[in-house]
């Protein structure tokens, strides 16, 4: 206590200067309309701008809840998409049938989807990788086909209980059936490990005919849903083989700013699986 006072008392100059000040203004304000109204206004701007930072800076944490809402409502439309996918392809096979349906009315998907953020992520590399944050716990299994809301990602390799590791079409392992959109002839992807934004598509018979910008797309595939954007074509590459043309594409997602993934749960992979294994 005697410490306290002995500080009031040797800045008691300085404290009745900050009294006498801020008496004197209180007068100017409150007697001269004009400084009141400059005293408002300033008051009132910064007021506005610190309010401004308040809710930036909240926005800013609640962007990943709102993120994860956002994923979640995609792996539920994609799957709805693969529902209405269904059923057009049964109408379309019965034109003798005309059916008004609704969602509820529909067989079950074969496909499902689980959002997932991506956790790391090579691709400078030649064996590239990603790791997302989502395992065995959230349903997860290797050979799982992935997808970003612009296309193709790659195929889960390994799974612990939390993550999984992914590989993308940019390491030379990754290999899929896939054809431009508008033909029957299958090729198949690859990397040539230069470009992280291009791959080849591979093994296209030579009579195919192509134009720059044509959509690569999967066709029938074990871990993938028909349809499912791969990129689109750049050029004409060189091809080891004179029977067959090689494409250079541009792979629809970019990987350089890949954030977010959709897992596709495949619900007859096991089933179909376990049949072709009791054949061989």
């Amino acid at each position: 206590m005697r410490n306290l006072l002995n500080y009031l008392l040797r800045n008691s100059a300085w404290f009745l200067a900050i009294l006498l000040i801020a008496f004197s203004l209180f007068l100017v304000f409150k007697h001269n309309s004009f400084q009141r109204s400059v005293y408002l206004s300033s008051a009132n701007k910064v007021s506005s701008q610190l309010y401004g930072v308040s809710n930036n800076v909240t926005s800013f944490f609640s962007l990943k809840r709102n993120n994860n809402i956002l994923l979640e409502r995609n792996a539920e439309l994609e799957h709805t998409v693969q529902l209405l996918k269904k059923q057009i392809v049964t109408l379309i096979g019965d034109t003798n049938t005309i059916n008004a349906f609704t969602l509820d009315s529909i067989v079950p998907a074969q496909f499902e989807f689980i959002p997932a953020d991506v956790v790391n992520i090579s691709i400078s590399k030649f064996n590239n990788y990603i790791t997302i944050d989502k395992g065995s716990l959230n349903g997860v299994r290797p050979d799982m086909g992935v997808i970003s809301s612009a296309g193709m990602v790659g195929i889960v390799r390994n799974v612990s209980k939390h993550s999984a590791v992914i590989i993308p079409i940019i390491n030379p392992k990754f290999r899929l059936g896939a054809k431009l959109k508008n033909s029957e002839n299958f090729g198949s992807i690859a990397w040539d490990g230069r470009n992280a934004d291009e791959a080849q598509l591979r093994e296209v018979p030579k009579h195919e005919v192509f134009a720059v910008g044509d959509t690569v797309v999967t066709g029938f595939s074990r871990i993938f849903p028909e349809g499912i954007i791969v990129g689109y074509t750049k050029e004409l590459g060189i091809s080891p083989d004179d029977n067959f043309n090689t494409f250079n594409i541009n792979l629809a997602t970019n990987f350089h700013t890949l954030q977010h993934v959709l897992i596709i749960d495949d619900k007859y992979h096991r089933e179909r699986m376990d049949l072709e294994t009791s054949v061989k």
